[in-house]
């Protein structure tokens, strides 16, 4: 069964903020050896993930892409929106406002949550139906 984690960024508002976070949570799972599908709320924001992924310091790079862009054979880290991943991966980082409906497809599954009331608002409706269906929850603040 899918665990589910949320990460709820309290700290700081901002984009800038949230992505760090993101990026954060990409790194730790990379290192980890992980296959990772981010799936982002629209294109805008996925590709400011993929800017930001691309922006890192050399030693900190993590081999990814926009899905359907890049090598035939596909980098650990794929992000895309609109559509369930191409490959199989191990963890999903959702951050769309929805619970997708392939996040059991994955073994884990990461909501990572800005510092807006209204996201955090969508963030404990998700929250409330990983809860019903009886998915293993954990939820971390930053």
């Amino acid at each position: 069964m899918t665990q589910v984690e949320f990460h709820i960024l309290e700290s700081q508002p901002g984009e800038e903020a949230y992505l760090r976070l993101v990026g954060q949570c990409v790194k730790s799972l990379y290192k980890q050896g992980r296959k990772v599908y981010i799936h982002a709320h629209d294109q805008a924001q996925a590709h400011a993930v993929d800017e930001y992924l691309w922006a890192l310091d050399l030693n900190e790079f993590i081999p990814h892409n926009l899905v359907g862009e890049g090598p035939a054979k596909a980098p650990p880290v794929q992000i895309g929106f609109n559509q369930p991943p191409e490959e199989q991966h191990d963890c999903l980082i959702n951050l769309s406002r929805d619970v997708q409906p392939f996040f059991s497809y994955f073994l884990k599954c990461y909501e990572i949550v800005p510092n807006q009331e209204e996201h955090k608002e969508s963030a404990r409706e998700r929250y409330k139906f990983y809860r019903g269906h009886g998915y293993p929850l954990q939820h971390k603040k930053h």
